[in-house]
């Protein structure tokens, strides 16, 4: 990459009464120590957005279709505050976190933003520039962000479609859900993240078509039957075959009996064995629709090519 150019700014004596007037004004949050040796490093203020800029040389910019999220679900009540370094001789302050925030405002006509000010960044100005990059570098990594799971009552109360669909599905088969990794014991849901993808995209219908078939093949008591890996190869049964969903429903509740969810997907690999093992079990799946049920792969194939050409 090469190496951006840094632009002085022109200072006139607007610029220098604003500056001035807000650093008066700044509002201590933190502070460090006790007695003489108290030191104020962060402090709190509502700038002009005219007073700040992006230092490029450590900043990349902002795609337009992040700024465009951005703009589109702009929340003041969820702002968050930008974070400004003073830059006295040049009597503005540096954005350090904040830049689609700053962009965004002034697209909506904010001339001024909530600001959280870091007051112990060094004089020299080669090491200031180096303790501005390092904060933005790292400003992301002490954000801890909330689970999709941890949204889930939340979306209950809000009113949101496919967390009642879910929830009213995991209650109804008696299904339980963990955020931890790893494997699954018998009734507990694999994902959340896949369960509420299909009950937003899907539906309703298709999950309790997926959890009945777990269901009546007793893969509700196996460990990972509720597994992603066999939540999408039945999801995928559902989506490809929309005439036949009793059916595949009642041929597949009947065949898994005679297998469990490791084996199914250790067969699913030997006959696939190029492919993921995701993928080898949403195509193994079909297959033993198609044999099963005596299907035209060729109409399957159809169907499917219409269904893509009309999204």
């Amino acid at each position: 990459m090469s190496v951006i150019k840094y632009e002085q700014p022109k200072i006139d004596e607007r610029s220098m009464e604003q500056y001035n007037d807000i650093v008066t004004n700044i509002k201590p949050l933190t502070v460090l120590g006790k007695g003489k040796n108290q030191k104020v490093i962060t402090g709190s203020a509502v700038v002009p957005l005219s007073r700040c800029f992006v230092d490029y040389r450590y900043q990349g910019l902002r795609k337009h279709k992040t700024l465009h999220n951005l703009e589109s679900k702009w929340n003041e009540r969820k702002l968050t505050p930008i974070i400004l370094v003073p830059h006295p001789e040049e009597y503005r302050f540096a954005i350090v976190d904040g830049q689609g925030r700053w962009k965004v405002a002034q697209n909506k006509g904010i001339d001024r933003l909530n600001a959280i000010i870091l007051l112990d960044a060094p004089d020299d100005l080669t090491e200031r520039l180096k303790f501005e990059a390092e904060y933005f570098i790292g400003q992301d990594q002490e954000v801890e962000r909330v689970k999709p799971l941890e949204k889930h009552l939340s979306r209950l109360i809000i009113g949101d479609a496919a967390a009642i669909s879910l929830e009213k599905i995991l209650n109804k088969y008696s299904v339980s859900v963990t955020d931890k990794g790893g494997s699954r014991s018998e009734s507990v849901l694999g994902s959340y993240p896949n369960a509420y993808k299909i009950a937003s995209v899907q539906g309703e219908k298709c999950l309790d078509y997926i959890f009945n078939i777990i269901k009546n093949s007793g893969w509700n008591k196996e460990p990972n039957g509720y597994s992603v890996m066999v939540m999408e190869a039945l999801k995928e049964i559902w989506v490809m075959h929309p005439l036949y969903r009793e059916q595949t429903k009642e041929f597949l509740s009947k065949h898994l009996k005679q297998t469990d969810p490791k084996l199914f997907r250790s067969e699913a690999k030997t006959k696939y064995p190029i492919r993921d093992y995701r993928h080898a079990c949403m195509l193994y799946m079909n297959d033993l629709v198609v044999d099963g049920l005596g299907l035209d792969k060729n109409t399957m194939m159809e169907l499917k090519k219409l269904k893509v050409l009309s999204r």
